[in-house]
């Protein structure tokens, strides 16, 4: 026995490092993803970019499905709510994209990492949570952290800051509904629920202001697609390694991505105060998270 429980933990540790490696790999595709979305909205609608990339994530999406058992083996328990979802997540996208297209990606990102900010706040209405004064500090201090990146009546103030805030709040509404769900859906119908969504919240849109893609900008819109979907497999199995404790925490590492590609393809310079915002919203992130293990574990 005393030679089995070293062996053990040795490889729970090494499944553990896989899926963080993994988690990683997956961020830095949805990272790379939207630093595309943001090159090709100078040139094209946020709804033919979103059905444009929805379509060729289909392609590895449909590879993971077949992997796992086929179509045929997918079962929706909770249809209203699989669509509510979807509806969501394609209405949110269509706010975060827009907003990549009058920010920085950092300042993007680090507005829509505020997510948790209103899950926190939602759960309370919603979900007939209690939250205790760990949870409400941790809410105060990431709105600080929001107001000292946006600096109002320091800096201009514009609808790419106000899209992207309601992106992150109707991205909450849709981490609300995963929560109620997740348990019963199995990961392949709630990603291919949200990639319908997400084509059927933007065809509308695309049709009204569809342009003619060029060859190059047509590469663009595969790699993005491609990513995106990718992205979604690497995530979907570092989950089957690593706790989603360990896992959550590693998209975060997507604001290090953003910078760089905002250096090199956008020309944009580090702002320290943007970046001592973005910390400030991350680690009371990262604190809600930790609140939310420990108060999960105890109600076990």
């Amino acid at each position: 026995m005393s030679a089995v429980l070293p062996s053990t933990t040795h490889e729970q540790t090494e499944r553990v490092v896989a899926g963080i490696l993994i988690a990683l790999s997956g961020n830095i595709m949805f990272a790379t993803s939207d630093a595309i979305v943001k090159l090709l909205t100078a040139r094209y609608s946020v709804f033919q970019i979103i059905v444009s990339q929805a379509l060729f994530a289909l392609i590895p999406l449909t590879v993971m499905i077949l992997r796992s058992g086929g179509f045929g083996r997918l079962r929706v328990h909770h249809p209203r709510l699989v669509l509510l979802r979807a509806a969501l997540a394609g209405t949110a996208t269509v706010f975060g994209f827009y907003s990549f297209s009058q920010l920085p990606l950092a300042e993007s990102y680090s507005i829509a990492f505020c997510t948790p900010l209103f899950v926190t706040l939602l759960s309370i209405p919603i979900l007939g949570e209690k939250v205790g004064l760990h949870r409400w500090g941790a809410v105060l201090v990431g709105f600080i952290g929001i107001i000292v990146m946006v600096r109002p009546g320091f800096e201009t103030l514009h609808v790419g800051h106000a899209a992207a805030l309601v992106g992150a709040g109707l991205g909450a509404f849709t981490v609300l509904v995963m929560r109620r769900i997740a348990r019963e859906e199995a990961h392949a119908v709630m990603v291919l629920a949200v990639v319908t969504g997400l084509i059927a919240v933007s065809l509308p849109g695309m049709i009204l202001t569809f342009r003619m893609p060029t060859l190059p900008d047509m590469a663009l819109f595969a790699c993005t697609g491609l990513l995106m979907g990718s992205a979604q497999f690497f995530v979907a199995k570092s989950l089957s390694l690593a706790p989603a404790s360990v896992i959550a925490p590693m998209q975060y590492s997507m604001i290090l991505w953003a910078i760089i590609y905002g250096a090199i393809l956008f020309g944009t310079q580090v702002d320290p105060v943007m970046v001592f915002g973005a910390a400030i919203v991350i680690g009371s992130g990262l604190y809600i998270m930790h609140r939310e293990r420990r108060r999960a574990r105890l109600g076990r």
